[in-house]
């Protein structure tokens, strides 16, 4: 760059010559820091750009809070222009969407109502149809702001005050990130979880001289919004230490087989910054040129239950290899190039993972300095005005006397400041003090304000004086907001150097995840594995009703339990993922051949130590058996439960020592007793007494009551369509083989603690227990507008041990 050459000064009517390059010089060199300064770099107290602190600070101004009505964004655009921001509405709103993207923003600091854009590229609507409000979390940047806590300077026109930095009482900058392009510098920070920045930040105030690698023990890599995996590699520690590194991210796929063994891969989660319409018509393009002549068809089945991308593949391609070629040609793999420069002391800074840490712990300190003095000068200022109230009650026939005796106010407050040694403002406190503070509770209340006042500036006063208790208070105000604000990390940290070719046959490695899917069971031996949605669909094959509705991932493995007591391994993995209006795949392709009688109940095998197999015959007879014996086992076919001369088995579930069972018979009695009063037997036992069960009666349910706790409810269901939601507590614990407690009449469905129910019958439907009725366990409840089929047609949706 070329030397500054001092400008001479000029005097009114007096000319000068200037040399251009010097004038050029320094009017490009106060553009760049004006760019960089006000317009595109983050500051790092706070993480936020000029026009992001601003939109926050005026919607605060404005009252736009988490508990209040959204308004519309143009108010709220309108109100930075006019008041901080002349730099025109595009800008603004630009900015303030981009604060309410979740897909964008790792917490959202704008709550926003209506169209504010998509992953597809899609624009927001316009401001005058927007609405919004700050987010909760946004709240905690701006907290004690109004405490002098920050300073403020002039707007731009000299009419109103802004603050120069937020308090931020979380680490913004690394929390959301920032990217940014200033005159001959950028800035690009990727986002990070939030409870484990805090746990970072609460390491550095315990051990100040804690390394990079101490805090990567708590923030492992960023987090981003969308999700996705984050390879580890030297990228990510290059980038905490030095403030530079790229880190490659990829998405998320798993693979599925459709009926025909045609495979297909499925994409739930695509890298950060990735625009999902582009790459669609990237993979498209790859295809039409031949690039990609695995790819039969490709398809964006995405809702707002999540992302699914479905890329089918022709019969006899392998998902791995089209995954790496996949990675290599499109933007399923990509590199996020972190470039970590902020603003510190005005001036830009690239800086480490440690430094930034540490400027935030400095703010912080310097913000709880500030409240803490704001609110000792308010608590000293109060406490000197209750000292005078309390000596004017002292004297108080003295201080009537004397203001009665006055000739106006100004007289009386003379008085009062030379005769009981007032300052002005307890005099006038004492003239503005209303006649009902004269009672005696009124008295006491003001004794005990002042005593409360006291201790609080003794508190105060001990934060200032003691950096180690502020430090305390910061650490304690920090597990709050973590305690209140944290969420799950999303994007997942992989180990370098598994490439797509490693996939093994059913597992979930090597660019493949689980997938989510909800596993439907039917009594004729159907399985119907489906993408997980937040609502499961209700099954539409009123021939063949479900016996178990599992919430697993194509990683588990389910067992099969049939009437006869048989028990049957299945892989979810290898069951085609179908659509919910298709039928399935039957378990007798699986295993090849059987099972010889219907299906009672399939459960997800785990080998967590303590998790009971629990079935129930039609007669009743209880039996647990250890879980582990069936994960360890390695048949695919193997007893499940021994079963008596004219017995079967009616329904099965887990249960873990301390649960309650609940099992319930066709005429309405149901028992509720200890699981661990069945002790736990081998596979072939058919077990002990549970429910007795009268002749010409069958058990249709068994649930279990996780803790064996009181709270909750029993959903109870009639073949008459009567439903009703009854307290668990009606249903007394009592012990098994007993006959149980009257829970409807006779034509007993279901009997179980409240969940998503599954009903058979001519209409197939899904019962939630909010939909029914409340009753005692003697009432009758609702009506159904469909009646559900016999006993034992409906079954409860559950979920695979973790």
């Amino acid at each position: 760059m070329a030397r500054r050459t001092e400008e001479p000064t000029a005097s009114v009517g007096q000319v000068l010559d200037v040399s251009l390059e010097s004038r050029m010089e320094q009017a490009f060199l106060d553009y760049s820091m004006s760019v960089i300064v006000g317009r595109a770099l983050p500051d790092v107290r706070d993480g936020l750009k000029p026009v992001q602190r601003r939109i926050l600070y005026s919607m605060w101004e404005s009252g736009l809070r988490p508990d209040r009505p959204y308004r519309k964004c143009a108010s709220a655009v309108g109100e930075v222009m006019k008041t901080y921001h002349p730099h025109g509405d595009s800008s603004i709103y630009d900015a303030l969407v981009r604060m309410a993207q979740d897909f964008a923003t790792r917490e959202p600091l704008v709550d926003g109502h209506g169209n504010f854009g998509s992953i597809d590229g899609d624009p927001p609507a316009a401001m005058r149809y927007t609405e919004a409000r700050l987010s909760p979390l946004a709240m905690e940047l701006l907290a004690g702001i109004d405490e002098e806590t920050v300073d403020e300077v002039e707007n731009y026109d000299g009419y109103a005050t802004e603050p120069v930095v937020l308090p931020a009482r979380f680490p913004n900058l690394l929390v959301n990130g920032a990217s940014g392009i200033a005159v001959g510098m950028a800035t690009n920070i990727p986002p990070h979880n939030l409870g484990e920045t805090i746990d970072a930040t609460l390491h550095l105030l315990r051990r100040p001289d804690a390394t990079v690698d101490d805090l990567m023990k708590h923030v492992p890599a960023p987090d981003l919004p969308g999700g996705a995996r984050i390879v580890d590699g030297p990228g990510i520690k290059d980038a905490y230490v030095s403030g530079r590194g790229a880190i490659t991210v990829e998405a998320v796929a798993s693979t599925e087989m459709r009926t025909g063994n045609l495979p297909r891969i499925v994409i739930t989660e695509i890298p950060y910054q990735v625009n999902k319409s582009a790459l669609l018509e990237r993979i498209a393009a790859l295809v039409a040129t031949r690039k990609l002549e695995a790819i039969r068809d490709l398809r964006d089945e995405s809702s707002r239950d999540g992302m699914r991308i479905v890329i089918e593949l022709k019969r006899g391609e392998d998902p791995a290899a089209v995954l790496a070629k996949l990675h290599k040609l499109t933007d399923l793999r990509t590199n996020f190039n972190v470039n970590l420069v902020a603003l510190v002391d005005g001036a830009p800074r690239t800086l480490g993972l440690r430094d930034v840490l540490l400027h935030y712990i400095a703010h912080q300190r310097e913000v709880l300095t500030r409240r803490t003095a704001f609110r000792l000068r308010r608590a000293r200022e109060r406490a000197h005005v209750l000292e005078g109230l309390l000596l004017a009650l002292d004297h108080l026939d003295e201080v009537i006397a004397l203001i009665r005796g006055s000739a106006s106010a100004a007289d009386a407050r003379e008085g009062l400041q030379s005769r009981f040694g007032m300052s002005e403002v307890q005099a006038q406190a004492v003239l503005d003090m209303q006649l009902r503070r004269l009672a005696a509770l009124e008295r006491a209340a003001l004794e005990d304000e002042y005593q409360q006042l006291q201790e609080t500036i003794s508190g105060l006063e001990a934060i200032l004086g003691d950096q180690d208790v502020l430090d305390g208070v910061l650490t304690e105000e920090l597990k709050e907001l973590k305690r209140v604000h944290a969420t799950p990390r999303r994007s997942r940290l992989v180990a370098a150097g598994i490439e797509a070719e490693d996939l093994l046959a059913g597992g979930s490695q090597a660019g493949f995840e689980a997938q989510e899917v909800t596993v439907m069971v039917t009594r004729g031996g159907y399985l119907k594995p489906m993408a997980r949605r937040r609502t499961t669909p209700t099954h539409k094959h009123p021939n063949d009703p479900v016996v178990a509705v599992v919430r697993a991932t194509t990683d588990d493995t389910l067992l099969l339990v049939d009437a006869t007591g048989q028990g049957h391994r299945v892989g979810v993995g290898d069951v085609p993922v179908v659509k919910p209006s298709q039928r399935g795949t039957h378990v007798g392709g699986l295993l090849g051949g059987g099972p010889n009688a219907p299906l009672v109940g399939a459960v997800p095998l785990s080998d967590e130590a303590g998790l009971t197999l629990v079935t129930v015959s039609v007669a009743g007879q209880v039996k647990r058996t250890a879980l582990s014996e069936f994960a360890e086992a390695r048949q695919r076919s193997l007893q499940a439960a021994g079963v008596k001369a004219g017995d079967t088995i009616a329904a099965v579930t887990l249960a873990r020592d301390g649960d309650h069972l609940l099992v319930a018979h066709d005429r309405g009695q149901v028992a509720r007793f200890a699981a661990d009063d069945a002790r736990i037997m081998g596979r072939s036992a058919a077990g002990v007494a549970g429910l007795d069960v009268p002749a010409g009666a069958h058990v249709v349910s068994l649930t279990t009551v996780p803790g064996g706790t009181d709270e909750g409810e029993v959903l109870t269901i009639g073949t008459d369509g009567t439903a009703k939601r009854s307290p668990l507590e009606d249903y007394p614990v009592k012990g098994r083989g007993g006959k149980g407690v009257k829970a409807g009449p006779d034509g007993l469905v279901w009997c179980g603690v409240a969940a998503d129910l599954h009903l058979g019958g001519d209409t197939p439907q899904r019962l939630r227990p909010v939909d029914v009725a409340e009753a005692r366990r003697s009432g009758r409840g609702l009506t159904l507008e469909t009646p559900p089929a016999g006993p034992g047609a409906a079954e409860v949706e559950t979920t695979a041990p973790s």
